[in-house]
């Protein structure tokens, strides 16, 4: 219960050291959470998953894996690098209250829609708590979208000052496309990851993360280049940059990414443990599905994202969370009314 506790506070918390960064470019910024992933996997592999010499360690359980199951959790980490990576990207253009409901909505959308065949639970519940979870969607982005109007309307000046080059505020629709698309590579990610950590020669907890946190900093060479070239919002960014940055935000986006990793690996163990111990599913699933509520309410009431907001934004806003938490919870116990 303490891991599932850890795991959701980190996954629904790293977000705020992004925003502590200000005006510190997404592109850098990813560069040193990335590298923060690695380094927090490397850490708890030569500690915690080394110390019990009664247990396997993780290298003695990399050893003993199958090659198909390596395989499995370096493919992981690369959708869940690119998902993050698109992720960052959604946060340096939206609020947390947006990027994190859809982005998770929708991945827990495409898990659901990968039990289509094989259903683990009652088929009804499912159907309810998917349509739920997709209105929350919809419903989260037209008040993002009506009050990004609003504030755009009220912040436009009267007599621009043509000395001035205007750069746009970037649109809604881009911050949630960018949620959508990372939403459905978390949404696949499991798939791989949870191949690989299945049967006699799977992968261990710390195994497991140390092969993601690779293949995350790996997927990072792989795409980051991409949107450096082609940015989300403003001018392309030089990479030069990178090192003209203080120590601050660096430890900033290390840190951010290390907070990150802790949640994963917690999440992690919490899977390996015995029968004994094992906490059940529909426990599992509310403490992972709550690190999406608790990043939106850093980005509510911790860093009064929609401030000055309307009656209308705001109500939609709390029917949004309702949807959100009804459907995800439905979908959550469905495996209890299984037939």
């Amino acid at each position: 219960m303490l891991c599932l506790v850890l795991s959701m506070v980190c996954f629904g918390s790293w977000a705020n050291l992004q925003k502590r960064t200000g005006k510190w470019r997404y592109e850098l910024f990813y560069w040193d959470f990335s590298i923060g992933i690695l380094l927090a996997a490397v850490l708890a592999a030569f500690t915690l998953g080394s110390l019990d010499s009664s247990q396997l360690s993780y290298s003695d359980n990399l050893l003993i894996s199958s090659y198909h199951k390596i395989a499995y959790g370096l493919e992981g980490g690369l959708v869940l690098g690119f998902s993050n990576l698109l992720l960052v990207g959604a946060l340096s253009v939206a609020p947390m209250a947006v990027v994190f409901p859809v982005a998770m909505g929708v991945a827990l959308v495409v898990q659901v829609a990968s039990l289509v065949f094989a259903p683990q639970g009652n088929v009804l519940i499912l159907i309810v708590g998917t349509v739920l979870v997709l209105a929350a969607i919809v419903v989260n982005a037209f008040a993002y979208s009506t009050y990004a109007l609003e504030q755009r309307a009220v912040k436009k000046p009267l007599t621009p000052d043509p000395r001035l080059v205007a750069v746009k505020p970037p649109l809604p629709a881009k911050g949630v496309t960018l949620s959508v698309i990372s939403g459905i590579a978390m949404g696949l990610a499991p798939m791989l990851t949870d191949l690989g950590r299945t049967g006699e020669d799977g992968l261990g907890a710390y195994a497991a993360a140390l092969l993601v946190a690779v293949a995350v900093l790996a997927s990072t060479f792989l795409f980051a280049p991409f949107f450096v070239t082609f940015a989300v919002h403003g001018t392309p960014v030089q990479f030069r940059s990178y090192f003209k940055g203080g120590k601050g935000v660096h430890l900033t986006g290390l840190f951010a990414g290390m907070l990150w990793s802790v949640g994963l690996i917690a999440a992690y163990t919490t899977g390996g443990a015995v029968a004994t111990i094992h906490v059940s599913s529909v426990i599992t699933g509310g403490f992972t599905e709550g690190a999406a509520v608790l990043a939106t309410l850093w980005g509510l009431f911790g860093w009064r994202e929609f401030q000055g907001a309307n009656p209308r934004v705001r109500i939609l806003l709390t029917a949004m969370l309702f949807l959100w938490i009804v459907g995800a919870g439905m979908i959550t116990i469905a495996p209890l009314y299984s037939k």
